[in-house]
């Protein structure tokens, strides 16, 4: 009698064992995801960036270091200075 119980309650807990493990590949994607679109933060390349963290950006205080910074149209690629001998 308790056969047809046990096949339900078995079925039941492969599907939320299922959904589970769907929902934390899911999570570790989209945080894959962001990580990437993190990386393209070009700030602490940028001749505009002070490294300080009152004022780190002289042109763009708000959005340095930003997803908002990503595609700044300001962005200048920092010169390295030369050495004078």
């Amino acid at each position: 009698m308790n056969e047809p119980l046990h096949y339900l309650c078995s079925a039941c807990l492969y599907i939320l064992l299922m959904m589970f493990i769907m929902a934390v590949c899911f999570a570790v994607q989209e945080g894959i995801t962001r990580l990437r679109r993190l990386h393209q933060i070009p700030c602490s390349r940028c001749a505009f960036f002070t490294g300080d963290y009152r004022l780190k950006c002289t042109v763009h205080p708000c959005r340095a270091l930003s997803e908002e910074a990503v595609n700044c149209l300001d962005y200048e690629p920092r010169v390295s200075p030369i050495a004078v001998s």
